[in-house]
This record gives C-alpha cells, sequence and structure tokens, in this order.
C-alpha cells in the first residue's frame, strides 16, 4: 500500500519526536540518578499521571489496528471484556496491591521471597522476563508490519529506527522519562482515535443511525449474545461466555498480581490511595477508547459495504483502517494517526523494557550480588540492561522478518504460548495472600508442573491437530492453570509451611502497612 503521507503530516511526526527527546532530557539533568530515581522515578508521581502511563503502556500499535479489525470482522461483542474487567478490578486491588507498598518494593516478586522464598522470586522473575520478552517482539514485529502497509517503510527499519529511539530515551531519562513519555503518548492516541472517528462520521453522513442499523442487519453489533451456541462450553470455539468469564475475572487479578509493566507503574505512585485511584482511571479512560475504536471498525464496515465505496481487492479487515487513513484523511490528519501508532508501540517498548530492566535486575542479579546495594556499579548495570533488554526485542522481532511471512504466524502462536503462563504465575500470588498453608517447596513444584504443562499442551492440542479439532487457543492455558490450582493443597499436606507471614496474607495483614493518602 503505497503511502500518501505529506511534509505536513511527517512535520507532525518530527514534532512528537522532538517533544520526547525534550522530556528524556529534562527528566534526567537536574537529578541525582539512584536505582529508586531510574527505575521507580523516587515514588514521586502524581496518580493521574500513573493512569495516563498505564493506559499508554498497555495500549499497543496491535490494539490500534485489531480492535477496529476484530469489529469489522466479527462485530462489538469483544468489547464486554474490555469494559466488563473493571467490575472484578476492586477484588484484584484487594487482594494484591496492599502487599506492594507494605515495604519499599521494586517488583510485584519481591513479594513472592517474603511470603515463599528466594528461588521462588527468582523462578518466577524468570517465567516474567520469558512472556514479556516474546511479547514485546512480537509487537515490535506486528507493529513493523502495520507501518509498511501505511507509510511503505521496511520492516527492519521500523524495528531498528524505533528501537533505538525508544532505547535512547528509556536509557536517558529512566522511568520518569517514560511515565511523561506516555502521557504525552496517551493525549496523542487519543486525538488520532477521535480524528479517525469524525472523519467517518463525516464521511458517512453524520447518520450513526443509520451505520449501526446496517452493522445489526450483517450482525456486527452485539447479536451474539442472543445465539444460544454462544453459551455452550465448547474448547473449540474462538470465543464463547466461558471464555468471556474467564478473562473478566482472570484479566484484572492477574493484572493486579503478577504483570510487572503495570505494578511498576503503579508503585511510582505517592502512595497506596494514589495507586488505586491510578488503577480505576486507568481502566475508565480505557473503556471509552475501546469503545471508539470498536465503533470505527463498525463505521469502516458501513463505509466499505454499503455500496457507495469499494475496497480494493486483497484488502483484509485488519488493514482496512490503513486504507482508510492513507486515502480518505487530510493532512496533517494521517500524520497525527501516525504519530499515535508510533506513540503507542513507543510506549509499550519503552515500558516492557523498562519493567525487564527492573526485574532481571532487582529479582536475578541482586539476590546473587547483595554487595552492589547502594553503589555505583547499580546504575552500570542498569544501564547496560536497558540497551540489553532493548537489543533482546529487536532480536526477537528481527528473527520473525528473517524467516518470512511463512513462520509468521507460528511465532505469533509461539508469544500467546508464552502468555499461557501468566495463569501459572497468578496462582502463586493467589496462595500467597489468601493461604497460611502452602509452602514454597509446593508452590515451586505447581510453577513446573504447570509450567511444562502449559508449554506442552499447545502442540498436544493444538499444533498436533487437525485444524478443525485444534482447541481454541485461549482454551490451552487451562489445564496448567487446574494443575498449578490443586498441586499446592495437596503437596503442604506433606511440606507445610512454617515461615512467620505476620503482614504477609490477609489473614496476617499487618494494618500499620504504607497505605497513608
Amino acid at each position: 500500500m503505497e503511502s500518501q503521507l505529506g511534509w505536513i503530516d511527517w512535520g507532525v511526526v518530527a514534532l512528537y519526536l522532538v517533544i520526547v527527546v525534550f522530556l528524556s532530557l529534562r527528566s534526567r539533568f537536574g537529578r541525582t540518578q539512584d536505582t529508586d530515581e531510574y527505575l521507580m522515578a523516587k515514588r514521586s508521581m502524581n496518580w493521574i499521571v500513573v493512569a495516563l502511563a498505564v493506559f499508554a503502556t498497555l495500549f499497543s500499535t496491535i490494539s490500534f489496528v485489531s480492535i477496529p479489525g476484530e469489529a469489522y470482522n466479527y462485530g462489538m461483542a469483544m468489547m464486554v471484556l474490555g469494559a466488563g474487567q473493571i467490575l472484578f478490578l476492586p477484588l484484584g486491588i484487594y487482594l494484591f496491591l496492599r502487599f506492594f507498598f507494605s515495604a519499599p518494593t521494586f517488583t510485584a516478586y519481591e513479594y513472592l521471597e517474603r511470603r515463599y522464598s528466594r528461588p521462588c522470586r527468582m523462578i518466577a522473575a524468570t517465567i516474567f522476563i520469558l512472556i514479556r520478552l516474546f511479547y514485546t517482539g512480537g509487537v515490535f514485529y506486528a507493529a513493523a508490519v502495520i507501518f509498511e502497509s501505511l507509510v511503505g517503510w521496511p520492516p527492519w527499519l521500523t524495528i531498528i529506527a524505533v528501537g533505538i529511539f525508544t532505547v535512547f530515551y528509556t536509557l536517558v531519562g529512566g522511568v520518569r522519562a517514560v511515565i511523561l513519555a506516555d502521557v504525552i503518548q496517551s493525549v496523542v492516541i487519543f486525538g488520532g482515535i477521535v480524528a479517525i472517528l469524525f472523519r467517518l462520521l463525516q464521511v458517512t453522513g453524520f447518520d450513526p443511525a443509520t451505520v449501526l442499523s446496517f452493522a445489526h442487519a450483517h450482525d456486527k453489533t452485539f447479536e451474539l449474545f442472543a445465539d444460544p451456541a454462544f453459551y455452550r462450553l465448547n474448547i473449540h470455539d474462538r470465543w464463547n461466555f466461558w471464555l468471556l468469564l474467564y478473562g473478566l475475572v482472570l484479566g484484572p487479578l492477574m493484572t493486579m498480581s503478577c504483570d510487572q509493566l503495570v505494578i511498576q507503574r503503579l508503585l511510582t505512585s505517592k502512595s497506596y490511595q494514589q495507586a488505586v485511584r491510578s488503577s480505576y482511571a486507568n481502566y475508565l479512560i480505557s473503556i471509552p477508547v475501546v469503545g471508539m475504536l470498536y465503533l470505527i471498525g463498525v463505521f469502516l464496515f458501513y463505509r466499505y459495504n454499503s455500496g457507495t465505496v469499494q475496497l480494493p481487492v486483497g484488502i483484509r479487515g485488519d488493514q482496512v483502517l490503513g486504507y482508510f487513513i492513507n486515502h480518505e484523511l487530510p493532512a496533517p490528519l494521517p500524520g497525527l494517526i501516525v504519530t499515535a501508532l508510533l506513540s503507542a508501540l513507543m510506549s509499550t517498548v519503552a515500558g516492557a523494557i523498562n519493567s525487564l530492566v527492573t526485574v532481571f535486575f532487582k529479582d536475578v542479579v541482586s539476590p546473587l550480588r547483595p554487595l552492589l546495594a547502594g553503589t555505583p556499579a547499580e546504575m552500570r548495570y542498569c544501564r547496560i540492561l536497558t540497551v540489553a533488554g532493548g537489543i533482546l526485542a529487536i532480536g526477537v522481532s528481527g528473527l520473525m522478518i528473517v524467516f518470512g511471512q511463512g513462520v509468521r504466524t507460528t511465532l505469533m502462536e509461539v508469544i500467546g504460548v508464552w502468555s499461557n503462563l501468566w495463569p501459572i504465575l497468578f496462582v502463586a500470588f493467589l496462595y500467597g495472600v489468601l493461604s497460611t498453608r502452602i509452602s514454597a517447596r509446593a508452590i515451586l513444584v505447581a510453577l513446573a508442573a504447570g509450567g511444562v504443562v502449559n508449554l506442552a499442551f499447545p502442540y498436544l492440542m493444538y499444533y498436533a491437530m487437525p485444524e478443525g479439532e485444534r482447541w481454541g487457543f485461549q482454551w490451552l492455558g487451562l489445564p496448567g492453570l487446574v494443575i498449578t490450582l490443586v498441586l499446592p493443597p495437596l503437596l503442604s499436606i506433606a511440606w507445610p509451611n512454617r515461615r512467620n507471614l505476620d503482614g504477609l496474607t490477609l489473614k496476617t495483614l499487618n494494618t500499620t502497612t504504607r497505605n497513608d493518602g
């Protein structure tokens, strides 16, 4: 797809990049950079700033393109998942967040050492690193493919150029620069989405009732919920009620327990209460943004299927938004959209690199080399790891380019395989806060068993099966989750916990935790 961007559009992109560099330099100079500043911004960030940072970090370029593509291809039904997770957010906050503020904490996995043992902390942290590394490489590569179709950049150029720029401002300014850039990126993302939606309203005659009526007639709104088949328990379904329920409950619980990408942002807050506000604000920001993206998909479906305008042959649902941006947005709006896509990509990659560095240094390196604490070598390690994390993310996405289109799907599925380890990590935190009986040895065995099962099951029930008999990919994490839930209570009969758990479980919670406002 040939790029239609002009010099005004590229001027918008350049202005955004200059602002990010300025924020990075401003965050660096005039401050003494130790690890608390570099990784935690001295725990001084305002709650609304943190909320915007969490939103920008979780909102990737893939989200920008895939949500309208989902609505275009399948309708708006999956929007319920994104909007409904806020119902279970209070439970996630109540169960987990307070424990990360009970002591000066850098990572979620420090809690696992206090609750269980150092090996539990290090193994869980390693699993997190693998999950986020594959995810970041996948986001990088998928975004590079999007930019290739939108502006004509070869994927390697996007990966290298954006990767170097993102590592630069993360390296110079630390988490403070990343968070301040995330705030700008949130505004740009929101502005880009509003601009697209307004233009779609304009070209469809400002008649949303007709658009939604057309979409309803073609099963592109919420008709799925009226289909009895949606409520059947079928492991081959792409999506159904049980997967919806699974995602509604586990999504916010896993985010509030084991996702350092989010926890680290929240730990930069001034207090526990401010972190709670940031958590709610993030969801309240996300819901209307996701809703607008689903509406964009529906409007695009009307635009190109109601008989007035025809798409060129070969344009798929997830490519329609790129076609619309290239051919139906006047300058400088395409530049704004490209800037929004760059913002979404850089915020995700910067946040991931920052969290990977924090977890690897604090949960793997520091326990092995405790004499580093408080020395200048700490900052040298962090800076080296920042560069190394960026190189690894670029390398993973670069491998996807080298192996080509034929391997692309497989690599995306590999990311899904590693994502199936999230529920395994979640169980360690869940038993940690709920039970005083579960021991470190029991959790270690459960993590190993559940991890092996959830890495093996995709091969057994997906790759090795005929296409029509495969499990739905979202079901593949369930067996390991069940095993990890069942084993610890049984193993703790033989290996009971003997550690002092004061302040580490709901039952033994110390009311003097850091929860002042």
